[in-house]
């Protein structure tokens, strides 16, 4: 089988400080491929502000027929010449480039540069010929060996040197300045960088005043791309800005792909003259849908966008407005239209004076201040009008319809009385004795953004590692983890996991560093075969939790979720396996496997939820739960390199085991582990906590009751642990290491109740109810608006059911509906918020 373009590619990319990503066969946009069929990426530009990690690299390398690209960004820029005419003039202006790539025509030159200040553009004639691409953040370019689709032939390097050989940081430097070099090299082949910035009305403005025809809708959408500065910008779009002619901007209407809030979203929706696209999901629209979509119109709503978009061109409606070639109809719509304008129009307005904290220019401030009346929405749901008589203390028109079957509360079926845990309980227990200790104290000081909850996880890992099968503790537990770490995107996970791997090479012991991760339970199987000592640090680890709880995986896969647990219980022992027709089953003595995982928590639950606490996988693990602002620039205090003390005393822990430099094997089992001590009053008060802990897990329901019945159990490994990285000769498990390990599993077991209740239901119709509160609850302070989570319900149920939902949660006092702007600003709707 011949190795596609990105297995040839992709790997040597990425060592050199590039983001290769996945191009579509035949195709030059990013691609995705499952269910054995290839389709477009969403979000791929994403790798433009951050690297895919090794796990994709190796995951995308397995796609047939795949070919490559290269996310521009991060300091990487292209410039596209297509215009061969000028190709010499715009050489000899440019910086040699000492890496180059040719297609079709033309020829691509790569730089680096700084791309906060060096912006995307195309550079075209006023006749929208295209001269040169300037590709920097949100932008992409296909790779040699990759196919061109037009030729049939593989795109190839014009240059002896190629992105495989010279890094990122020896391509030729940009000045920032460049994009202006562009366009005055280009002014006699006909570019006007004036053109860009000029605003010319429309000479011809039609007359609408009787009838719109599909010919009078092609012109409004026609008009509008040629004269984007006159409508575009009252929109009041999230990160909005011009880019010359173009107009970037984040599409409030979705949510991200990959989970951010509104003020660490890319601006990917991006207009221009030649077309209106959604980069983040390669979807396209005309200027009407824009409108209608940012205004939150639907689609009876249709004619309101046409109105609003013809009036900022300058067309005449006339007084008497037929939008549907049907006069009488269309009379009586303007007029109960301007009633009900005058009537919201006040009610905005109390609001707005009512709410100083609303940003300044958002969409409605700026209509009013212009004199034009907000759009209004011709068929209000029921629940929207309850809401706004809420709010405004003016009586609902239309009365409210009935909320269907009224079940019981669910946040009653599932009780618990359990709060979810805060940023300072975790902290506050994140300063652990001994090794571990160290560990943390290295990993936190040698990083610009430090947390010491996300240091504790690889740090407990690594030294129940070195201790495994050598030790045991008083109750014959051993040190193997389970650990997952949750934290929002861009906190900086990915640093723990490097320090320690760091640390493990110095101290010549990354022999006990597993893989990132598995395809089948038959690799887990032989990886402990090969060393029964092993910690797995996993990166995405919500994707693989996604893969073996799947109903629909293979067997091959879902049997990894079975092994784990089984591995779990059976460090003190024997674990025997499963044969297969292929292979017999090979006994593993003492297996002492450990996980760190690290992933967001809209990744991990979704997939764990039920499932992994009816089969006893769930309460196996420590969920350590991160959450705030991280923190960042902040002066590290710790070079990247371990203090000798660290490596001396991992070292000492494998030394004090008798196993040298000698790997373990699993065919033989350790007869005599070092046995932990008891310290005073450590007994009496594990066995307390266990009882209470019991005692807690009866007074909840059945379906939770079990997230507390491993508690002390993985309690007892923590305090073993950190025991051991005290004295690894004699190690004491004392009170105080009781109290603390019992505490730290307490934060875990309380927050997977928390989360996880809202994800339990009794049938179908309450696992809905459940749904819908949690997605208003994990909105948090910014709130969702109705058309969100219309998107977010994307055919799961009836919309119908969604309104009956909406409107039950808003009776039950456990949500409210608010006119706000989100806490960074921009156009304020009506958003649900939880109570």
């Amino acid at each position: 089988m011949i190795a596609s373009p990105f297995t040839q590619a992709g790997p040597g990319l990425f060592e050199n400080g590039y983001s290769p990503i996945p191009i579509m066969p035949n195709s030059k946009l990013p691609g995705t491929y499952a269910d054995d069929s290839w389709k477009a990426a969403k979000g791929w530009n994403d790798y433009c502000t951050t690297r895919p990690s090794q796990l994709q690299i190796n995951y995308w390398s397995k796609w047939p027929n795949a070919g490559v690209g290269v996310a521009c960004g991060l300091g990487l820029i292209c410039i596209d010449i297509d215009f061969e005419p000028a190709m010499d003039a715009l050489l000899a202006m440019l910086p040699q480039s000492n890496v180059q790539k040719k297609g079709r025509k033309g020829i691509s030159l790569f730089y680096r540069g700084n791309t906060d200040a060096i912006r995307s553009r195309n550079f075209r004639t006023p006749d929208r010929v295209g001269l040169v691409d300037l590709l920097a953040e949100g932008k992409q370019t296909v790779l040699p060996p990759s196919i061109h689709p037009d030729t049939g032939e593989p795109y190839y390097w014009w240059t002896d040197d190629t992105l495989l050989d010279v890094r990122l940081d020896q391509l030729t430097e940009l000045p920032d300045d460049i994009a202006e070099r562009i366009g005055e090299a280009l002014k006699p082949y006909g570019y006007d960088p004036q053109a860009d910035r000029r605003y010319e009305p429309p000479t011809d403005i039609p007359d609408v005043s009787q009838c719109h025809s599909t010919d009078f809708f092609r012109k409004l959408n026609e008009d509008a791309l040629a004269n984007l500065h006159s409508w575009v910008g009252k929109l009041a779009l999230p990160k909005g800005r011009w880019l010359g002619s173009k107009y970037r901007a984040v599409a409030p209407w979705r949510s991200s792909g990959s989970g951010r809030p509104m003020a660490k979203r890319h601006p990917n929706l991006s207009f221009d003259p030649s077309g209106i696209q959604d980069f983040g999901t390669m979807e396209t629209f005309t200027p009407i849908n824009v409108v209608m979509k940012a205004m939150e119109l639907g689609e009876a709503q249709r004619d309101a966008a046409v109105q609003w978009l013809g009036e900022q061109l300058g067309y005449n409606f006339g007084v008497e407005i037929d939008l549907r070639s049907r006069r009488k109809e269309a009379a009586l719509m303007a007029e109960a239209a301007q009633r009900d304008a005058a009537r919201i129009a006040s009610r905005e307005k109390a609001i707005l004076e009512a709410a100083p904290s609303m940003e300044p220019g958002s969409w409605v401030e700026r209509q009013m201040a212009a004199g034009i009346t907000p759009w209004v929405k011709t068929n209000p749901q029921p629940y929207e009008l309850a809401a706004l008589a809420t709010i405004t203390g003016v009586p609902a028109t239309v009365p409210a319809e009935p909320a269907g079957e009224a079940a019981e509360d669910p946040s009653t079926d599932a009780d618990h009385n359990e709060t979810t845990p805060t940023m300072a309980e975790l902290e506050a227990l994140c300063h652990p004795p001994g090794l571990v200790g160290g560990i943390m104290d290295w990993i936190a000081a040698s990083t610009s953004s430090p947390s010491r909850p996300l240091a504790l996880g690889p740090a407990l890992g690594f030294v129940g590692t070195l201790a495994g099968r050598h030790h045991a503790g008083p109750t014959n537990l051993r040190t193997n983890l389970y650990i997952v770490a949750l934290a929002p995107a861009g906190y900086g996970k990915d640093h723990p996991r490097k320090a320690l791997s760091r640390l493990a090479v110095e101290a010549g012991l990354d022999r006990y560093l597993g893989p990132e991760g598995f395809l089948s339970d038959s690799a887990l199987r032989k990886t402990i075969e090969h060393n029964p000592s092993q910690l797995s640090l996993m990166d995405e680890f919500g994707a693989f939790i996604a893969k073996i709880m799947d109903r629909r995986a293979g067997t091959h896969q879902s049997s990894i979720r079975q092994m784990l647990m089984q591995m779990f219980t059976s460090a003190d022992s024997l674990y025997k396996g499963t044969a297969s027709a292929a292979e017999s089953a090979v006994p593993i003595y003492n297996p002492n496997f450990s996980i760190y995982g690290t992933s967001t928590p809209h990744d991990f639950w979704p997939s764990m939820s039920g499932k992994g606490i009816s089969d006893g996988f769930l309460p196996r693990w420590l969920v350590l739960t991160i959450t705030g602002d991280p923190a960042d620039g902040v002066e590290p205090k710790a070079s990247l390199e371990p203090p000798t003390k660290l490596i001396e005393d991992c070292r000492a822990i494998i030394t004090h085991n008798g196993a040298g430099n000698l790997g373990d094997s699993s065919s033989r089992p350790i007869l005599r582990p070092r046995v932990a001590d008891w310290g005073v009053g450590a007994k009496e008060r594990w066995m307390e906590l266990r009882l209470a802990f019991k005692r807690r897990g009866e007074a909840c329901s059945p379906d939770l009751a079990a997230l507390w019945t491993r508690t002390m159990e993985v309690a007892l490994r923590i305090a073993h642990i950190v025991a051991i990285g005290v004295d690894p000769i004699r190690p004491v498990l004392t009170r105080d290491l009781v109290d603390w390990a019992a505490k730290l599993m307490e934060l875990s077991t309380r927050h997977c109740i928390v989360e996880v209740s809202d994800r339990l239901a009794l049938n179908d119709k309450q696992a809905e109810y459940l749904k819908v509160r949690r997605w208003i609850k994990e909105a948090g302070s910014d709130g969702v608006t109705s058309s969100t989570l219309k998107k977010m319900v994307n055919g799961e149920f009836d919309l119908r059911r969604l309104n009956d939902i909406t409107q039950q949660l808003l009776e039950s006092k456990q949500i409210e509906q608010r006119f706000a702007s989100t806490k960074t600003g921009g156009r304020p709707s009506h958003r649900w918020f939880a109570l």
